[in-house]
């Protein structure tokens, strides 16, 4: 029969038929050929073509099947490599993306006879790490790159160096603190807290610590003069990134010797004493009150380990996971989750993709029916187990029995998800 013309619509119609993956069990590797159906299969097998590859085959059936199980091994780890570098995957679904390319090795052209097979065969040569589970098997990719691995070495050797030097500027710190204590024993003042603004003073700024007995520039004998009397000593204190800020207290420290002015200010400085002692407990007293109700408050952060989870983001790959459930497996830095999606009915396999993404782009999961575990993601019973009550739609809200005590608390929709 010969061959359409181009552009006619019986050559469009070939050429749509044939961009399409069509059915693998009609596909011949040793003639890298795609049948339509099974009649044409089977006119292919009688061909003389593929009689003459069979003969290739039958002479060296070892050799051909170990090329194609490498081709294929190649390109599973590839895609595996490419598309989700060291991320846990589903296997099928990792197969799934290999099989989409048209001129793919098929499996059955392999010496492995399953996908199972296959991945446990990449576990035992160390090139992944496999784990079965009830959702299928799981692989992930070990990486062996040497310039990522020299690139993570030295990402780990700067972290331990910014440690190092962290903890030699709090042993600086610290020595300045002692010399700065030893100067005041050796002046032999006192240290008169006072109420100033230096809590609104530019980050960065020095502070100024007035002490009883020496001046920036004396020396030995006049310091041994000013010791009699009323004197002064400057020291300069860094504020090396806002450590010190906890120790000054947001104060000015004014240091004297005692002398005989001292008895006649007495009476102003208890008097000035004690109504800074009642402010001071006053806002204590505030803070108690004020801590308790903040116990209670709401916190701007919810995620919590294993519960599902509803992603409600339109952006993220395309609307692909639009309203699709997700099982929270890790939490990072409070705000972001990384999860694992779910298959969307029983029937297909379009789950285990693992995700990492915002609270915002979250919502909770109600349980449909009474008696199903949840957990209380905020308020005063953050973290605790519960189980569901009743449900009031109209308020959005929903009463929860406590599985610790059996308490009974009404919580809203938002304040708490099923668990896993």
């Amino acid at each position: 029969m010969p061959k359409a013309e181009k552009g006619t619509p019986k050559d469009i119609a070939n050429r749509m038929k044939a961009k399409g993956l069509q059915k693998l069990k009609f596909y011949c590797q040793m003639c890298s050929k795609q049948c339509r159906d099974e009649n044409g299969f089977k006119c292919h097998m009688t061909s003389d073509s593929h009689l003459r590859q069979m003969k290739i085959f039958r002479d060296n059936a070892g050799g051909i099947m170990d090329s194609f199980s490498s081709e294929f091994e190649v390109a599973y780890m590839e895609t595996l490599r490419r598309r989700h570098g060291t991320q846990r995957m589903n296997a099928n679904n990792v197969y799934q993306e290999v099989i989409a390319d048209k001129h793919h090795i098929h499996m059955n052209s392999t010496k492995w006879a399953s996908l199972t097979d296959f991945v446990q065969y990449l576990g035992k040569k160390g090139l992944c790490v496999v784990e079965e589970t009830e959702r299928g098997w799981y692989v992930t990719y070990i990486e062996r790159d040497p310039s990522l691995l020299a690139r993570q070495e030295a990402l780990k050797k700067k972290t331990e160096a910014d440690q190092k030097e962290e903890k030699h500027a709090a042993e600086r710190r610290e020595m300045l603190r002692m010399e700065a204590a030893k100067a005041l024993d050796r002046a032999g003042g006192v240290v008169e807290r006072v109420a100033s603004e230096i809590g609104n003073r530019e980050r960065g700024a020095q502070i100024e610590m007035k002490l009883g007995g020496l001046g920036s520039g004396a020396n030995p004998s006049v310091v041994g003069k000013k010791r009699k009397g009323t004197g002064t000593l400057t020291l300069l204190v860094e504020d090396d990134d806002g450590s010190d800020e906890e120790e000054v207290d947001d104060a000015t420290l004014n240091v004297r010797k005692p002398s005989a002015v001292a008895p006649v200010k007495k009476p102003l400085q208890k008097r000035e004493t004690d109504h800074i002692n009642e402010t001071k407990d006053s806002k204590k007293h505030k803070s108690s009150h004020s801590s308790d109700k903040d116990s209670e408050k709401k916190k701007d952060y919810w995620l919590y380990r294993d519960i599902i989870v509803r992603i409600i983001s339109k952006t993220l790959a395309k609307g692909e996971y639009y309203k699709r459930k997700a099982i929270v497996d890790k939490v990072i830095d409070k705000y972001e989750a990384e999860v694992e999606v779910m298959e969307s009915s029983r029937k297909s396999k379009d789950g285990g993709d693992v995700l990492r993404i915002d609270q915002d782009d979250l919502e909770t999961v109600i349980p449909k029916e009474t008696g199903e575990k949840v957990r209380i993601l905020n308020g005063k019973y953050r973290g605790k187990k519960a189980r569901l009550e009743k449900l009031d739609k109209t308020k959005y809200r929903a009463e929860l029995r406590l599985v610790d005590d059996d308490r009974i608390v009404e919580l809203d929709y938002e304040d708490f998800s099923k668990l896993a």
